[in-house]
């Protein structure tokens, strides 16, 4: 196969217009064949779930050291553009907090919030699923464990805003982003300082490691903005997604009221079909091919995970939504390999908490509105989930 025979998508998935539907759009688009010529970007495109998994794990040949649709214009490139042995020093460190074994002690405290929380909520009656559950729950438990002493804490959302849209610098999406993003970035920086995290925290644990000689100092700041980053906005996607899905799967939420321990299960079956994550890019670092498509050293490749989510080649019935779908870790929603996603313990507690205690309280979620999508370059989800919580 040639590159004259690779079916070209002309359409840009990155705007005001495409993004709503950028399922569906993409979907078809990547129909065509396994491996397409996305034209915008000159970017090799996926859908396909084997062939994500071939980009995430041969990291030898796809490289995170080249994004595919552009340099991030502020996101520091440690850890997320490093491969292995770079990679390790900054991620084996990290992981020493955020293994499922080193978050444990925090359970406890997830749980107990969320238990507090939930009778809020489920007294409020009408909420926003996004803002009055995700944001609301993640925005206290998250930056409490880290240890920030004074932070206004809604100001992280603006800047995740930003962050995610970098990932296609240059589009009018990520322009008008910046240009309504005011301070936010001096703002976030001055909050990254040491000064501004308890010392008994799991921030005042990482300025610790510089100290002992495991990470340089520039590496734990970096650490810690590379943790805030990434690591509170995907979850709150996460949890308005999966409400959304079982608002409008009711059949699911008594099966989860029938059966609380399918939480679990529940959080992949949304990350399957409603990834936080829109696209990963890599470069490729040497001659290889890809499907039999030949593929040379430079060339950008990227798998929208919206649609490899929905591969039938992976999933029976992949649009139907199932809390107790076997077999559903095989998602590629956090990565596979090196760069798995380091913060996915936390982000299945969070969710189990919060999802959790309104499984024991809420007899029925009915939305009272349409839902309403996040726009933005990569964050993929809503924006608004209005919903009815019916107590038991």
């Amino acid at each position: 196969m040639t590159l004259l025979d690779v079916p070209r998508i002309a359409l840009d998935p990155f705007t005001y217009e495409t993004i709503p539907d950028n399922l569906e759009i993409m979907r078809e688009a990547l129909a065509q064949a396994p491996v397409c010529w996305l034209e915008p970007y000159g970017v090799y495109v996926t859908g396909r779930h084997a062939l994500a998994q071939v980009m995430f794990k041969e990291w030898e040949v796809f490289t995170s050291t080249v994004k595919a649709f552009g340099e991030r214009e502020f996101i520091r490139k440690t850890l997320v553009q490093e491969d292995p042995p770079d990679h390790g020093r900054v991620r084996k460190p990290m992981m020493s907090l955020f293994s499922p074994l080193a978050l444990k002690e925090y359970d406890a405290y997830f749980r107990a919030e969320a238990e507090k929380m939930a009778d809020e909520i489920v007294a409020m009656g009408e909420v926003d699923g996004v803002e009055d559950i995700a944001a609301r729950y993640v925005l206290k438990v998250f930056p409490d464990i880290l240890g920030v002493i004074d932070m206004d804490r809604p100001r992280l959302l603006p800047w995740a805003d930003l962050a995610f849209n970098s990932n296609v610098p240059g589009n009018q999406i990520f322009l008008d982003c910046k240009a309504r993003s005011g301070d936010v970035l001096d703002w976030f920086a001055h909050q990254m300082r040491r000064e501004n995290f308890r010392p008994d925290s799991m921030g005042g644990q990482i300025f610790r490691m510089a100290d002992e000689g495991i990470l340089s100092l520039e590496d734990a700041q970096t650490l810690v903005v590379i943790i805030f980053s990434a690591g509170f906005d995907t979850t709150i996607l996460a949890i308005g997604n999966g409400l959304k899905l079982l608002a409008d799967n009711p059949d699911q939420w008594d099966r989860l009221r029938e059966a609380p321990e399918l939480v679990r299960t529940a959080f992949e079956e949304t990350l399957r079909m409603e990834p936080p994550a829109r696209t990963v890019g890599r470069g490729v670092t040497r001659d290889t091919d890809l499907w039999g498509v030949p593929l040379r050293a430079g060339d950008k490749v990227a798998a929208f995970l919206n649609v490899v989510g929905r591969d039938p080649a992976v999933w029976d019935d992949p649009d139907a939504f199932r809390v107790d779908r076997r077999k559903v870790l095989g998602h590629m929603a956090f990565g596979a390999g090196v760069h798995a996603c380091a913060g996915q313990a936390l982000s299945r507690m969070e969710y189990s908490a919060i999802i959790g205690a309104l499984v024991s309280r809420v007899r029925r979620i009915e939305p009272t509105g349409p839902a309403e999508r996040k726009i933005n370059n990569n964050a993929s989800g809503f924006a608004r989930v209005p919903l009815r919580l019916i107590p038991a």
